[in-house]
Parts: C-alpha cells; sequence; structure tokens
C-alpha cells in the first residue's frame, strides 16, 4: 500500500497533466496527432489556424507533461503523440459527460 505522501505526489502529477489538458487547442492537437501521427508544426499552425508562436507554446506544454515528444529534421520540428493512454481519458470524460447529461 502506498503512504500518504507517495499517493499525494501521485495527485499532484495528476493535477498537472489535467492542468496540462485543460485546454481545447491542446486537446485538438493531441487528437490530431493520435488521427495523423508525426506532424510538423508548420502543419498544426496550418490545420488550427494559430500563430507559430502560440502552437509553440502549446506544444512545449504538452512536451514538459510527456504527453507529446519531438524530433528535428533540418529546420522543421516534428511532434508525435508520446503517451497514447491519454486518449483513453478522452473517452472515459465523454462518457462521463453523456452519463450527466443524460441524468438533466
Amino acid at each position: 500500500m502506498k503512504s500518504s505522501q507517495s499517493k499525494e505526489k501521485a495527485f499532484e502529477r495528476r493535477a498537472a497533466i489535467a492542468r496540462a489538458l485543460a485546454h481545447p487547442l491542446r486537446l485538438g492537437i493531441l487528437d490530431y496527432l493520435a488521427d495523423h501521427g508525426a506532424t510538423c508544426v508548420c502543419q498544426l499552425v496550418a490545420v488550427f489556424g494559430c500563430q507559430q508562436p502560440i502552437m509553440s507554446k502549446h506544444l512545449l506544454i504538452l512536451k514538459n507533461h510527456g504527453l507529446v515528444s519531438l524530433r528535428k529534421e533540418g529546420l522543421k520540428t516534428f511532434y508525435s503523440l508520446k503517451t497514447p493512454c491519454i486518449l483513453n481519458f478522452f473517452t472515459c470524460a465523454d462518457k462521463a459527460f453523456e452519463n450527466h447529461k443524460n441524468s438533466l
């Protein structure tokens, strides 16, 4: 059984991941990468219609939380989904939303 201190650390890590997920653009990026695989930042900018510095900021947040990885090819940077199991969270969240909506 985990100590209360190690449980608290685990909860803090989970909360940090939840904060990293708490933006529609970041959720869209993860969904896009799941469907398309490694993608250049320039393509993500075009798909989501935002400026490159904004996209880079959101990708950095996802990278710093272990959700995406990057590789460089010359001047281009490609991002891919590092932790595909995070998509299970989205499936669960959608079910929770439907259950709540149906109970109203």
